[in-house]
């Protein structure tokens, strides 16, 4: 078998697959509103910091490929667009891209580089630290591109006391994204029950199951939303 970082076929794949999984997600959960005591919770934050993060470092996990995870970025903010969710749907559909744009940012660094085999990326604590800084950088850069690029996009001009109002209001949901990602990270780096070696399933089988759990999302999507 090659290595992952030869097999594009096989990369690609994972791109659909991880990509509709997480925009089916993005529209599934999206749809849910809280009610008492969680009313307030912002479901973003959980989406950002727990779904999204939560399969890019899987996948830099399971791929060891960067730049992956901008691709399935794109899948889900594309699937998320096609869905009517929300008052919003191209904020949503952005902020997903802007997410995966700021996780290849981050974890593209050496030092970040969650496969090392020791050191510090194998530490809990450190672990916890980086996604504490990483949900919430995620979130909420991935915010504040929705709003600056939303209006730009849809009515042709960009307000920046608009966006200065939204400022508090950002920050402080970024910080249920904080305490999301101090969790996500570790769990997903950590998890030996989450370890799956792709590079030894057999041809047939992934790319059988990659047709089939991709489809499954967008037939789902398009079932529960359209029909």
């Amino acid at each position: 078998m090659e290595k992952m970082v030869n097999n594009k076929y096989r990369i690609l794949a994972g791109i659909i697959v991880f990509g509709s999984l997480w925009g089916m997600l993005e529209c599934i959960l999206g749809e849910v509103k809280l009610t008492g005591a969680l009313e307030a919770f912002p479901m973003g934050a959980f989406l950002g910091a727990f779904v999204g993060l939560g399969l890019m470092v899987l996948t830099r996990r399971l791929y060891n490929v960067m730049w992956m995870q901008l691709g399935m970025a794109l899948v889900a903010g594309l699937l998320r667009f096609w869905a009517p969710v929300g008052t919003c749907v191209i904020c949503s559909a952005l902020a997903i891209v802007a997410e995966g744009m700021i996780f290849e940012l981050i974890f593209n660094r050496p030092v970040f580089n969650i496969n090392k085999s020791g050191g510090d990326m194998r530490n809990v604590q450190t672990l916890a630290f980086l996604g504490i800084i990483a949900g919430f950088t995620i979130y909420t850069t991935g915010y504040m591109f929705t709003q600056i690029f939303t209006p730009i996009l849809t009515e042709g001009a960009f307000s920046i006391s608009n966006f200065s109002a939204t400022l508090p209001l950002i920050f402080g949901r970024g910080f249920f994204a904080a305490v999301l990602g101090g969790i996500t990270l570790p769990l997903a780096v950590l998890a030996k029950q989450l370890y799956i070696d792709v590079s030894s399933i057999k041809k047939e089988h992934y790319y059988g199951a990659v047709a089939g759990i991709s489809t499954f999302c967008w037939v789902f999507v398009f079932a529960f939303f359209y029909i």
